[in-house]
């Protein structure tokens, strides 16, 4: 083993070519993401790609390559620090082989190729007296990744949720809970349109509840970002269509999702569409298309109490079950 850090310069060139070959197929996909192509053509890097996991501490997981590898470049010139860089980068990938592989069951072929790169580099640092601090420092790798993405800082983009609002010349101040895969709440948004008059501000709170629902969140947040009003965002991505706008992170729609889903499970409520209504002294919690459309109706003299629990019966979407 002891021959297995050869410190020639055939070896370190044969480091450079390989860096530099996985910073060139890192840098060109980060290019084409960005135009809404993919450099991978198979199906596994598109799916791993619009998972929260592509996305780490807010940025694309292909910028934190091209600096890890960037950073090798730099760190060349020093055998003992490219060891410590590439022992916990090993760390990294075999974490990043575990989610593929166990968490979101795809592979992607891009990822294991970049992936691969960093393990044959580090193998050519490797020597018996680095054995102990390898396993330590892949060990350490592999332990802060899951970290970081077990106690992820907060995700939840303030950007988003402004652009969801509707600002308009009524009185009444109020949050609307929808699934994009609800068809109580579609019912719901078309009684909430004939009564667009009546909102000062209308805050659409998107949950992804669903199979599918989260990848038209992502579509939702990213109309309304583009400029769409949040009411066009909706009938959009309840139309089932999938016009050619840019996504925003994965990561920072799930942070939004999840917020708006534990906001709905701290009133108690497992079900949308809910809207909760603010008008100062009085607020009212809709749950259900039924409750949500009589309240409407009979704007002029709404409920005197908000009910603290509403059966869920008729015209609400449940993660088990749709009306």
């Amino acid at each position: 083993m002891e021959g297995a850090n050869i410190k020639t310069a055939p070896m370190k060139v044969f480091r450079w070519l390989f860096m530099l070959v996985a910073l060139v197929l890192l840098a060109v996909d980060y290019y084409m993401s960005q135009r809404g192509v993919s450099l991978c053509p198979y199906q596994g890097c598109k799916v791993v790609a619009h998972t929260p996991f592509a996305v780490l501490l807010g940025k694309p997981l292909t910028l934190w390559g091209m600096a890890f590898f960037v950073l090798g470049f730099v760190l060349s010139f020093s055998e003992s620090l490219l060891f410590l860089l590439f022992s916990v980068g090993v760390g990294f990938s075999l974490y990043m082989v575990y989610l593929q592989a166990f968490v979101i069951g795809k592979l992607c072929q891009l990822c294991l190729l970049v992936e691969a790169v960093v393990f044959l580099v580090f193998l050519t640092l490797l020597s018996d007296r680095r054995m102990g601090s390898a396993f330590v420092l892949v060990l350490l790798g592999f332990l802060g990744t899951h970290a970081l993405y077990t106690f992820p800082p907060a995700y939840a983009d303030a950007a988003l949720e402004a652009a969801a609002t509707y600002t308009g010349n009524g009185s009444v101040r109020a949050a609307f809970f929808f699934d994009p895969m609800c068809p109580a709440c579609e019912k719901a948004y078309g009684e909430l349109v004939k009564h667009k008059g009546l909102f000062a501000r209308l805050t659409f709170k998107c949950i992804a509840a669903h199979e599918g629902s989260f990848e038209r969140a992502r579509l939702f947040y990213g109309l309304c970002l583009s400029g769409e009003s949040p009411w066009k965002a909706f009938e959009v991505v309840h139309s089932g269509k999938r016009p050619g706008v840019e996504k925003p992170p994965a990561a920072k729609v799930k942070g939004v999702t999840d917020a708006n889903l534990k906001g709905l499970q701290a009133l108690g409520i497992d079900a949308v569409p809910v809207l909760v209504v603010d008008e100062g002294v009085k607020k009212y919690l809709l749950v259900g298309y039924e409750e949500l459309k009589e309240w409407l109706l009979s704007r002029t003299s709404p409920p005197a109490t908000s009910p603290l629990f509403v059966p869920l019966e008729g015209g609400v979407c449940t993660p088990k079950r749709c009306d």
